[in-house]
């Protein structure tokens, strides 16, 4: 039905552009309005999403911490810790400046968002400590250490294969870069 009026219509010149800019226009901006829409949700999404996940657990970490600070761990190694770590996550951090950036801030940046992976990964751990110390339903303990164990070796064996064979292929690489 919407064909045949269509196609009454076309018998004219003048319809025919106004249906072809008519369907050519509602195309494009269909296309153009779910492709713009499409991306910009998913980087807002996902800026927005990390940015909360990340800050939200951060400052919980925090948190926990300041509350419940474990009275084995005394403050100096605690303190020497969270600077080694803050420093290996600086120094594994491959960005570099832009030519016209600023070294000095950047280099401040760069450590902020390394002391703030450190209280993540120190608030994370302090979190499952806390937790852990709050569940008591299994008694034995010992098996569940055992296979976290067995399987922190695999892993470690796994790693280092995966090391070793990186290494190889990384040495036979180099082959391409001198010339012979």
């Amino acid at each position: 039905m919407i064909i045949e009026k269509i196609k009454n219509k076309i018998k004219d010149v003048d319809n025919l552009v106004l249906t072809a800019g008519l369907i050519i226009g509602l195309s494009v901006g269909l296309i153009d309005g779910l492709i713009t829409g499409l991306i910009t949700g998913l980087i807002f999404g996902l800026i927005f999403g990390l940015g909360l996940f990340i800050s939200f657990f951060t400052f919980l970490g925090l948190a926990s911490l300041i509350s419940h600070f474990p009275n084995f761990i005394p403050l100096g190694v605690f303190f020497i810790t969270g600077l080694i770590l803050v420093e290996m996550f600086f120094w594994l951090d491959k960005q570099k400046p832009k030519k016209k950036q600023n070294k000095f801030w950047f280099t401040a940046l760069k450590k902020g968002e390394a002391i703030l992976e450190t209280i993540f990964v120190l608030g994370c751990l302090n979190l499952i400590r806390l937790a852990i110390d709050k569940i008591k339903i299994y008694d034995n303990w010992e098996i569940i250490l055992k296979w976290i164990g067995y399987i922190g070796a695999g892993l470690i064996v796994l790693a280092v294969i995966i090391g070793v064979f990186y290494l190889y292929l990384k040495l036979n690489s180099l082959k391409y870069d001198k010339k012979w």
